[in-house]
């Protein structure tokens, strides 16, 4: 069922294949995202079947302002991790591969992960998944590939609430479920990241903790569950629940570490994180440059473009995202425009027409 809402998506927004030309840093929609600590996220796509209430990110068949997907090339996603592994200088790096999208979709993931662990430097392999979509044998395929943990995004085990926060009466939380049991058996750890929606899930939220402690979650330090905090964002799905402080938020993960006798925060000493050489950033706020418009940006109103010129090297070449009225479209596309950064924040470029 998961494929006919893919292929839903693919209907009614345009799809870009990424490909060998265009840099890898520069965007949150796909290629590589350096915060200056040794978890690099790797994002191969921005494609997801569900449409989660809350999502941050609006994806899915009911996103009402993307206008585009990308589906990253594997061979150039793996080539620019191995350059910026290299950068570090470390060698206990951590390959999270996460995105705009749901990563379990990506068509190349298991030659993905396959080559992500045959990087030296590369330590282990993660992924931020609602596992909704792989069957027993391709569970297996990712295990031998050299995928070490999953990161479990589920929000309630209550069928009926799950299809609903979930935004697809197909999503089956019991299959799931099985796959996290057979995940352990092949030696992937799996970590549960529900959203805490305060009136929405509270109770499920206790359910999760029990069933995850019960079925062995969080091997090692980690521990099996690990709550976020549910926060509206801009452009994402916006739910009508009453929004926590991060001071009551804390206050009751605290209350139920005492009430159910388990572990559910981690220092980052204990996560294995820490910092790292940051990618540089060439191209400062209130910088003019040559841009070339390639294609559609993520948002409607946005387009994808690569900063010139090029210098082959994923240390230096960005690409950026440029805000123009969409009715440009086909004047923008495949020409050369001056564009003025107004972001750059972890790398990831934003900027105006002049």
């Amino acid at each position: 069922m998961w494929k006919r809402s893919i292929d839903e998506v693919k209907r009614i927004r345009k799809v870009i294949r990424v490909d060998r030309d265009t840099p890898q840093v520069g965007t949150l929609a796909f290629g590589i995202v350096d915060r200056g600590t040794n978890v690099i996220e790797v994002r191969p796509t921005t494609l997801c079947p569900l449409s989660c209430i809350y999502c941050s990110v609006n994806a899915g068949p009911k996103s009402t302002n993307r206008w585009a997907e990308f589906i990253d090339d594997p061979e150039t996603l793996l080539a620019a991790l191995e350059e910026v592994v290299r950068f570090k200088g470390t060698m206990d790096i951590e390959a999270h591969i996460d995105g705009m999208g749901e990563p379990g979709v990506y068509p190349y993931l298991v030659n993905l992960i396959r080559g992500i662990k045959a990087i030296n430097g590369i330590s282990t392999v993660s992924m931020q998944t609602r596992l909704y979509m792989f069957s027993e044998d391709e569970l297996k395929e990712l295990a031998q590939a050299g995928l070490d943990r999953i990161n479990l995004s589920i929000d309630s085990l209550n069928p009926e609430l799950a299809r609903k926060v979930s935004g697809a009466s197909w999503y089956d939380v019991d299959h799931i479920k099985e796959l996290v049991s057979l995940a352990l058996e092949l030696g992937i750890n799996v970590v549960a990241s529900p959203v805490w929606l305060p009136g929405i899930n509270d109770n499920d939220i206790v359910e999760i903790i029990r069933w995850a402690t019960n079925v062995g979650l969080g091997k090692g330090e980690l521990p099996p569950v690990l709550i976020q905090k549910y926060i509206p964002h801009k452009r994402g799905r916006k739910v009508k629940v009453r929004i926590m402080t991060w001071q009551e938020f804390w206050e009751k993960i605290k209350n139920l570490e005492r009430e159910l006798g388990v572990k559910l925060t981690a220092t980052n000493e204990k996560l294995n994180i820490h910092k790292a050489p940051q990618l540089p950033k060439p191209y400062p706020i209130g910088d003019e440059v040559k841009v070339k418009i390639i294609s559609r940006g993520i948002i409607r109103g946005e387009f994808l473009g690569i900063i010139l010129p090029i210098k082959d090297s994923v240390i230096h070449d960005r690409v950026i995202t440029v805000i123009a009225n969409p009715h440009m479209e086909s004047i923008l596309i495949e020409n050369q425009v001056k564009v003025k950064i107004i972001e750059n924040n972890d790398n990831i470029y934003i900027g105006k027409l002049i």
